[in-house]
């Protein structure tokens, strides 16, 4: 078999890994009935839940249409389209929720990406600092940044298939040209990291030379306001309650 083959032989193989953990995930973990696991579920769904997922899908693609995370565009060729899948959740107040998910493991270092990275506060760190939290009586202000990996543009050219259930008529052919990272990239982490050190950096944070998911705030009091983050979620904590609000309604600001 000649390279290009084995290639091929390999993608196809790791898609068939993500369906099939998708398959025991599903057993491991029993979901509600109403809840879809691949999209081709949600036409045996009642009515009413099915416009409710569909709707869920519709929101999503708006959100990153807004966000002009990819347009519409042809194939150039020598080019492959990535392919890709929804992820469905139901939260906890019941709202539906869908997300547009990129396949990105057939994704080739130094031609679709050059790094990976992903942002987790060490385990230790988490614990030694919570428990300085509970000592000293410190105030903490929770943020969950939405959509936190579709914030960086690009530098490599990808293209994406368009999502099932939404091609659009008369042009299925198109794929999505993507200008900005997206959910399942390789490199989407990494872009999200590079955007969250300029918006910290813009507030006042130093990240922590030892911990990338640590960040340090001096104030002039010579109070310090220390945030953790993990992944897209995100701590303020300080004993001056005001300064952490103030800090954490900075950095939904920007």
């Amino acid at each position: 078999m000649d390279t290009s083959g084995q290639v091929c032989l390999n993608h196809l193989v790791q898609e068939e890994r993500v369906e099939f953990l998708a398959f025991l995930l599903n057993k491991a973990v029993p979901i509600t009935s109403d809840q879809p696991v691949f999209y081709k579920d949600i036409a045996r769904l009642p009515s009413q839940l099915w416009k409710q997922w569909k709707k869920a899908c519709q929101e999503e693609l708006e959100a990153l249409c807004k966000r002009k995370v990819f347009e519409l565009a042809d194939l150039p060729k020598g080019h492959k389209a990535i392919k890709n899948c929804w992820v469905f959740m139901t939260k906890s107040d019941g709202r539906k929720k869908a997300r547009l998910v990129a396949k990105g493991f057939p994704q080739i270092e130094g031609i679709d990406f050059d790094h990976i990275f992903s942002l987790v506060v060490q385990y230790k760190s988490v614990c030694l600092l919570l428990a300085v939290a509970a000592l000293e009586n410190w105030h903490i202000e929770g943020l969950n940044v939405k959509s936190a990996f579709l914030y960086e543009q690009l530098d490599e050219e990808i293209y994406m298939e368009q999502p099932k259930g939404f091609k659009i008529h008369g042009q299925e052919w198109k794929v999505l040209c993507l200008h900005q990272a997206t959910y399942g990239l390789k490199q989407a982490a990494l872009a999200w990291w590079k955007e969250l050190l300029t918006s910290m950096r813009k507030i006042g944070f130093e990240r922590s030379q030892s911990n990338a998911g640590i960040f340090i705030h001096k104030a002039k009091n010579r109070d310090i306001i220390v945030a953790m983050i993990y992944v897209n979620d995100s701590s303020f904590m300080e004993n001056n309650a005001t300064l952490v609000k103030e800090k954490k309604k900075a950095f939904m600001g920007i």
